[in-house]
């Protein structure tokens, strides 16, 4: 349940035991010395022994967090459209997955939803481990569900695809899958929410990236792919602590920032346009999928976000709460959406 920001601890409660302690029993004549005691004097409540409360819940701050962190109001929006947070940590295969969904404070502030989602599965032979990540574009009010739509069915559909397979998708298969992913949003806009035809590409685009990893290692290493469509980016981190990105990065060689989003349901006509990339990725390396909210603090990877980050990251986390409080850091001037799924291999850690 979403609630206020609080900037001051939590109240503790002390909780002690009510047992009643009793001493050896003394002789007459010990009795006798001491001073009478009035019959009707009550008795002294023992003092319960004093329990520390646990230390209350810190937000994660990277450098300056800015006012903004501690001081919007957060405002309640529909739940059935997209919760405030999802996380989500355990086994998946062989890996220990952690994923992590929270809406970032301009949408807390105006109440309105969170439109990043992901989706995390495995093939049936179990062979296969797929993420996605879709990041609905922020102009489109409908936006959020075509990000739900593609995280839920991309995963789904590449899932089933791999089963039985060795060999990863060809860009063919990716850009016929992008394709069944276009339909599906045109579709459901058209049909379920009743929008015309030419509204329904602005009223809900979103980026989508799957990140495909067979759960098998060879030669201490795993041949990953992945396809994407817009400015969802994924990394890794390598056994070093420093970053090496699959996608792209975003203004990377330009001198000019963009905010100019290519997504779905639009496609480029040559499937060959389609952005796949396959890289041997070492089983030390931590494999991350992530939306812009995070892949934009985080820059070309060398900076203070990119070094808080490594350093939390170097292994899995304590839990999945722990993970969403370090996807939803805090820093200056960055309030869009944060999403991140973590793949660490059971192998090994980072140093």
């Amino acid at each position: 349940m979403n609630g206020q920001h609080r900037s001051t601890p939590w109240p503790g409660e002390a909780v002690a035991g009510a047992g009643r302690i009793r001493g050896a029993r003394r002789s007459d004549a010990e009795a006798q010395i001491e001073p009478t005691k009035s019959a009707q004097e009550p008795a002294r409540p023992a003092v319960p022994e004093r329990v520390d409360a646990p230390p209350p819940v810190r937000f994660w701050r990277i450098g300056d967090p800015g006012r903004s962190f501690t001081e919007v109001q957060p405002l309640l929006g529909d739940a059935l459209d997209a919760p405030d947070t999802i996380l989500d940590g355990g086994q998946v295969g062989p890996f220990s997955v952690y994923a992590a969904s929270v809406r970032g404070l301009s949408h807390r502030q105006a109440g309105t939803p969170r439109q990043d989602a992901y989706g995390v599965g495995v093939s049936k032979d179990g062979r296969w481990l797929v993420v996605t990540v879709a990041d609905g574009v922020s102009a489109g009010r409908h936006s959020h569900r075509a990000a739900q739509l593609v995280a839920r069915h991309a995963t789904r559909r590449v899932g089933r695809m791999m089963d039985g397979r060795d060999e990863a998708p060809s860009r063919t298969e990716w850009y016929e899958l992008f394709e069944e992913l276009s339909r599906l949003i045109l579709g459901t806009g058209a049909q379920k929410l009743k929008l015309p035809q030419n509204e329904v590409a602005a009223a809900m685009a979103t980026t989508a990236t799957i990140v495909l990893c067979p759960t098998g290692a060879e030669d201490g290493q795993r041949r990953v792919q992945v396809a994407w469509l817009g400015d969802s980016p994924a990394w890794i981190i390598e056994p070093d602590r420093t970053w090496s990105c699959l996608t792209a990065v975003k203004g990377a060689g330009s001198e000019v920032s963009s905010s100019a989003v290519v997504a779905l349901p639009q496609l480029p006509e040559d499937p060959a346009m389609l952005s796949v990339r396959e890289e041997l990725v070492p089983v030390q390396a931590v494999l991350l999928a992530m939306s812009d909210g995070v892949g934009d603090p985080l820059g070309d990877g060398t900076g203070q976000v990119a070094a808080a980050l490594a350093q939390a990251w170097s292994g899995p986390p304590a839990s999945a709460l722990d993970f969403a409080l370090q996807v939803g850091f805090g820093r200056k001037s960055f309030d869009d959406d944060r999403t991140v799924v973590g793949v660490w291999d059971p192998e090994g850690s980072l140093p």
